[in-house]
């Protein structure tokens, strides 16, 4: 039982902590905690300051009532020496009624040596256990103050002290003297004091605390632009500059940081047009590693697939040199997409020839089918385009395709200054054998690999080829298609690119500028 209450009393511990995490703000903005510090400051400063008033107020006001009230004392208590000991009466009567004129003196009255009442005038305390009773009736020396209570009419108690003062006639005591003040009076003028300090004090509290959120606020706006400007940056807004210009440290910084959204933007640029120039894996790869550009070469098992242009000297020849340019480019963007869709990457583009690459940077277990899957794209690609260009009146093209799967070496080639991320051997040589021995629209790969990929593709066997170095001829094989369990890919791959290519209307204006 013990064991679960602990259990259920941590569950809700936990559950309460989680609510109020809850509510609390994920962020405090510094214009926020500014304010809030600086107004505790004011707050913590302004209390201390009215403390500090306030009591010099009480210790004020309590001192001039206790020096008003010993000099009275002295002064009756001077006054009423030689009528005491002379017993006039008259004189007595008189000296304790002037005083009850006086609206600050509540009361007074003049006692023999014995303690016996002579003359009184207002209220009067009661002695009895008086520090002058110890030594006989009103023994001691000097004045002495005795705080005492009384109710009022309305049974509220009301603070009074009474100021006791020996009465002598040459040096000899003959009597003793009482003045009674209302020491409420001074409380509530320090009461009232106290009220007037609070009321300043929190006027002042309000007033301060919306000084410094304004100042705090007119402190954090720099930091909020940077904020700002930041927040652009991670969204990859690498054009964002801060334009206030400022002599501080804040104008340094703001300095720092479009010198830094400058290099990332020039950065940026740098990425984009190298991997315009190299495969986006390759340049993926070189970008993540920069303190080692050199990639390793190593032995791999991949694919390369060569697709060259039939006809093309022919065909440029008849051409523009823009429009030569233009069809390059148009057809190896082509090339590019279909290459990407299948996991492959462009090694390079040599002349009208380009060279696909498949299982190289990235594990690739299929690595042959993709290349072959991707030349059966580009062939009905090539289809699709070749009657637009009958009805715009322009050259087909078409593609002769070499494949070959096999061991090869990856890895950079070239010097220091200026190297290619490529892949050679045996097998890359005998794929742009294949490409030379294909016609048009022909995919051309050898026995081996149809016999490996029978199940997945279409073939049909064209010759015998002899090649340089090899004892036996290679057989080689015509790809027409790839069997129907894969062509729902191949088929969407197909309109995905047909769909992206620019409009007739498009084209038309291009060709005109």
């Amino acid at each position: 039982m013990i064991t679960k209450a602990k259990g259920i009393l941590r569950h809700t511990a936990n559950g309460l902590q989680a609510h109020f995490a809850r509510l609390l703000p994920r962020r405090i903005p510094i214009a926020l905690k500014l304010a809030l510090v600086m107004t505790l400051l004011l707050v913590l400063g302004m209390t201390g300051l009215g403390l500090f008033i306030s009591d010099n107020q009480n210790r004020l006001i309590r001192t001039q009532l206790h020096e008003f009230g010993n000099t009275m004392a002295l002064q009756l208590a001077k006054l009423a020496g030689e009528p005491i000991l002379s017993e006039n009466d008259l004189n007595l009567r008189m000296l304790t009624a002037n005083l009850g004129l006086d609206e600050k003196i509540l009361g007074a009255g003049i006692y023999a040596r014995d303690g016996e009442l002579l003359s009184a005038s207002g209220i009067q305390p009661d002695l009895t256990g008086s520090p002058l009773e110890a030594a006989g009736p009103f023994a001691a020396a000097g004045v002495i103050a005795r705080p005492w209570f009384r109710d009022t009419a309305d049974g509220s108690p009301e603070r009074l002290i009474s100021f006791i003062a020996p009465a002598n006639y040459l040096d000899v005591r003959v009597g003793s003297v009482v003045v009674t003040l209302s020491a409420s009076q001074m409380d509530q003028a320090a009461a009232r004091a106290r009220d007037a300090i609070i009321y300043a004090t929190l006027a002042m509290t309000l007033l301060a605390s919306l000084l410094a959120y304004w100042l705090s606020r007119r402190l954090s706006l720099p930091i909020h632009h940077l904020m700002e400007a930041t927040r652009a940056i991670d969204r990859g807004d690498f054009g964002t500059r801060i334009e206030q210009q400022r002599n501080d440290e804040i104008g340094y910084l703001f300095e720092g940081f479009n010198n830094m959204a400058a290099g990332l933007l020039r950065k940026s640029q740098v990425e984009q047009v190298f991997s315009r120039y190299v495969s986006k894996n390759v340049a993926d790869k070189v970008l993540a590693n920069l303190d080692e550009i050199r990639l390793v070469d190593r032995p791999i098992e991949a694919t390369v697939l060569f697709a060259d242009i039939t006809g093309f000297t022919a065909m440029s020849e008849k051409l523009e040199p823009c429009q030569v340019s233009e069809l390059l480019n148009e057809y190896f963007s082509y090339i590019s997409r279909a290459c990407s869709m299948y996991g492959g990457v462009v090694d390079k583009f040599i002349g009208d020839c380009a060279m696909l690459a498949f299982g190289v940077l990235e594990e690739d277990t299929d690595h042959t089918f993709n290349a072959i899957s991707c030349a059966v794209l580009i062939q009905q690609l090539a289809v699709q385009l070749n009657e637009q260009r009958r009805a715009d009146g322009r050259p087909e093209v078409h593609f002769r395709i070499g494949i070959n799967s096999g061991a090869m070496l990856a890895g950079n080639l070239g010097s220091d200054e200026r190297m290619e991320y490529t892949v050679v051997g045996d097998a890359v040589n005998l794929a742009s054998r294949l490409c030379s021995e294909a016609r048009a629209d022909q995919i051309i790969i050898r026995e081996q690999l149809f016999t490996m990929l029978e199940p997945r593709i279409i073939a049909r066997s064209e010759r015998t080829i002899p090649i340089r170095g090899k004892s036996a001829p290679v057989g080689i094989y015509s790809v027409q298609d790839i069997h129907h369990n894969d062509q729902h890919l191949l088929q969407a791959n197909l309109q995905k690119i047909l769909k992206s290519r620019p409009r007739k209307q498009d084209r038309k204006a291009a060709s005109h500028a």
